[in-house]
C-alpha cells in the first residue's frame, strides 16, 4: 500500500503574526529579580517649593550667624572698655599711694572738697591737688605734666582726714586736731550700662616725718 505525504499547511498569516509578536514593543526583557530599574521619577529635579524652603532655611541660618557675630563683637568691645577703665583706675590709685606715702603731713589741707599736700612729684618736692571737676577725678601738679592724672566718669568723690585719735574730718587743718594720720578717699561710680559700678574706698597712711 503506497502512502502519500500530506503537506502541512499553516494558517495564513501565522508566521507574520509571530514575527510581529516578537518585535512588538509591548514585550520587553525583564530584569533579574532584585535588580534596580531606572524610572522617569528618579531623573526628576527639585520642585519650586523645595527650592524656596531650602533658601528660606539658609537665610535663617545666615541671619542667626550674623546676629551671633554682632553680639560677640559688641560684648568684646564692652569687655575692652571695662578693662581700659580698670587699668586707668589702678594707675590713679597707684599715684595716690605714692603721693600719700611721701607727703608732708603738716602741708595737708582739705577745703571745699579739694585736698592739697606737698609731696615728691617728678623727682622733686611739689604740691599735688586732688579734686572732682565735671565728674572727673583729677590729680594735678603745677611742677610738671607727668604729675597730672585723672579718671573720668565718676559720680562723686569724698576726702576724709583721720587724726591720731581716729576722729574723721571733712576739713583740714583744724584747731581740735594736730596730726593727720591717714586720708580716706571714697569714689562712687555712676550706674551706667557697661561701665564700672559701685564704690571704691582707699585708705592711705600719712608718714610721721617728711623727707625733703
Amino acid at each position: 500500500m503506497m502512502m502519500r505525504k500530506v503537506a502541512r499547511h499553516e494558517p495564513h498569516g501565522f508566521a507574520t503574526w509571530f514575527r510581529l509578536r516578537r518585535l512588538s514593543p509591548d514585550t520587553q526583557p525583564r530584569c533579574p529579580s532584585g535588580a534596580a530599574t531606572l524610572s522617569r521619577d528618579d531623573e526628576s529635579g527639585f520642585s519650586l517649593i523645595e527650592v524656596i524652603v531650602s533658601l528660606a532655611i539658609i537665610s535663617l541660618v545666615s541671619l542667626a550667624g550674623f546676629t551671633l557675630v554682632d553680639t560677640l563683637a559688641s560684648l568684646q568691645s564692652r569687655i575692652d572698655a571695662r578693662y581700659d577703665a580698670i587699668q586707668e583706675l589702678q594707675l590713679l590709685l597707684s599715684d595716690l599711694s605714692d603721693d600719700f606715702a611721701q607727703a608732708d603731713p603738716a602741708s595737708l589741707t582739705l577745703a571745699s572738697g579739694t585736698l592739697k599736700m606737698r609731696t615728691q612729684v617728678c623727682n622733686a618736692s611739689g604740691t599735688v591737688s586732688l579734686s572732682v571737676v565735671d565728674r572727673s577725678f583729677r590729680r594735678t601738679s603745677g611742677e610738671c605734666i607727668s604729675g597730672t592724672s585723672s579718671y573720668s566718669e565718676i559720680e562723686t568723690a569724698r576726702f576724709t582726714v583721720i587724726d591720731s585719735e581716729r576722729a574723721e574730718w571733712d576739713t583740714w587743718p583744724t584747731d581740735e586736731a594736730l596730726h593727720a594720720q591717714a586720708v580716706r578717699v571714697d569714689i562712687r561710680m555712676p550706674d551706667q550700662p557697661g561701665a564700672l559700678t559701685g564704690s571704691i574706698e582707699g585708705l592711705f597712711d600719712m608718714p610721721d616725718t617728711y623727707a625733703k
